[in-house]
């Protein structure tokens, strides 16, 4: 099935709602919804299913054909398909069949089949009021089971979103997505599911993108409808936009949600990622070490928390905090990746090779990957030039490989003093330009760590970058991509130009 396909098809109805192929708009009691064009396949695949499972497998296959995709592009093309039904008011529910596919099914309205007479309903007034107690009886029995289901599903989401990986966030959404269909007046189930799809929006491809910001956008408005100070979504919503180039108005969108909400462990932490990025480093640091302790289990909060230690010199802490969230979560990406660079990076490469060296603690990477990671401790440890040499033509070459190598090459070639070819490396990242051609945004079969799908600048402020810092070229750099205009317009001095005298006017 193919776009084309659907601009031939019949507009159809499921239950009460009405679907129209060719123009992917949904028509329900609550208003319209438009889907993505693959979301709208997948529903009319469903739909030409009936009531029988259709499995991942054949979804795939009638809905992407030979395309190479994740398991991710169908999972978004569902929340999409439930994102558009809830905002229509259609009675239509996708149900999640598990390890196996998705099944379409009609809600079940009772209706009234007629009016009774009036003796006929004076002569029922003792039996209705019997069957009135017995049903008041059975509705708090449902409404008791309603509300343990419910609970259940929440932990299960919290549970699933504390990994920090896309495939938690994913399973999250599924579960908020049952709840607030059995509780549709929940603000707090509707915020959080807005707050996990923000997060989904930065592992969407570019297709994507649009339906996942649609889809936090709709679920924070029914939280906010239902009570204007729910933080998760107003979280969720100044946590969307990307801050790359928009440090300032990322920065008052994160501020007036903590104006109201000040201990929002979500906001704080997008707010100290954000300091670091814009070279307020120590301050971000500081921040994340204060929130950190006093938050559940959180494996995202708690890599970053290794990377704040090392920022604020305090080696030791990072190698506790990382050794506590590889614990937790062994072969987590983010931290693994933490590990490394902190002991690549404090004099400890011989340990760093061993670290890279463990496939049992590895987390799954790319051979090439793992082959210059290798090379590069090799070169860090030793600092012989045919090693060097071999460790700098390598991280090169992978910097077209997506955004993830191109921030693993701005470290490397840091840490082996490689100055000239870091600035190779950032100014094709974060500028586009020079020739080497970095990929800056995450595309679907790429490698990707945490935080590292789209162009982020909190690598340049980390240790191992004070020398390209201190090079008079740093400061073009964060002028032509906008940092410096937002040091002016913020009134803030960066850590690495605090306590040095003014340029000659």
């Amino acid at each position: 099935m193919s776009v084309g396909d659907l601009a031939r098809r019949a507009d159809f109805t499921l239950g009460a709602a009405s679907i129209s192929p060719s123009t992917r708009v949904i028509r329900g009691a609550a208003g319209e919804a438009t889907l993505e064009p693959r979301a709208m396949q997948v529903l009319t695949a469903l739909t030409d299913a009936g009531e029988r499972v259709v499995t991942r497998a054949d979804l795939f296959s009638r809905c992407w054909g030979n395309a190479a995709v994740g398991d991710d592009s169908l999972n978004r093309a569902i929340a999409d398909i439930r994102r558009a039904m809830r905002a229509a008011g259609a009675d239509v529910v996708i149900e999640t069949v598990p390890r196996t596919g998705y099944r379409l099914t009609i809600r079940k309205v009772a209706t009234p089949r007629g009016r009774p007479s009036r003796r006929g309903l004076m002569i029922a007034a003792p039996a209705v009021a019997v069957a009135a107690a017995a049903a008041t009886g059975l509705w708090q029995m449902r409404s008791s089971r309603t509300q343990a289901e419910t609970a259940m599903l929440i932990a299960q989401a919290d549970q699933a979103a504390r990994t920090g990986l896309p495939e938690g966030y994913q399973r999250a959404a599924q579960r908020l997505d049952r709840v607030v269909a059995l509780q549709p007046r929940n603000a707090e189930a509707w915020g959080r599911l807005a707050l996990v799809q923000a997060y989904l929006v930065e592992v969407s491809s570019a297709a994507e993108t649009a339906g996942a910001v649609a889809a936090v956008q709709e679920a924070a408005r029914r939280a906010l409808a239902l009570d204007p100070r729910q933080a998760d979504a107003m979280g969720a919503l100044a946590i969307l936009p990307p801050y790359f180039g928009d440090w300032r108005a990322a920065e008052r969108r994160l501020d007036a949600v903590l104006a109201q909400a000040p201990r929002h462990l979500p906001t704080l932490d997008a707010r100290s990622f954000l300091h670091v990025s814009v070279g307020r480093a120590l301050e971000g640091s500081r921040d994340r070490v204060a929130f950190t302790p006093a938050s559940p289990p959180n494996a995202e909060y708690l890599y970053r928390l290794i990377y704040a230690h090392w920022m604020l010199g305090r080696v030791e802490a990072a190698d506790r905090a990382a050794d506590r969230v590889l614990q937790l979560w062994p072969r987590h990406p983010g931290a693994w990746f933490g590990r490394l660079w902190t002991l690549a990076f404090t004099g400890r490469a011989s340990r760093a090779l061993a670290h890279v060296e463990d496939a049992a603690g590895r987390p799954v990477l790319p051979d090439w990957m793992v082959e210059t990671l290798r090379a590069s401790m090799v070169a860090l440890e030793g600092r012989r030039p045919a090693d060097v040499a071999r460790a700098v033509e390598r991280v090169l070459s992978d910097v077209p490989r997506g955004p993830s190598p191109s921030v693993n090459a701005f470290l490397i070639l840091n840490g082996l003093g490689e100055i000239d070819r870091a600035f190779e490396v950032a100014t094709a990242y974060l500028l586009e330009e020079g020739p080497l051609m970095a990929s800056v945004r995450w595309r679907p079969g790429q490698v990707s760590v945490n935080d590292q799908r789209r162009r982020k600048t909190n690598m340049l402020f980390t240790p191992v970058a004070a020398e390209m810092r201190a090079d008079r070229r740093f400061l073009e750099l964060t002028r032509r991509i906008g940092l410096a205009d937002y040091w002016a317009k913020a009134g803030v001095t960066p850590d690495f130009l605090a306590g040095r005298p003014a340029a000659p006017g």
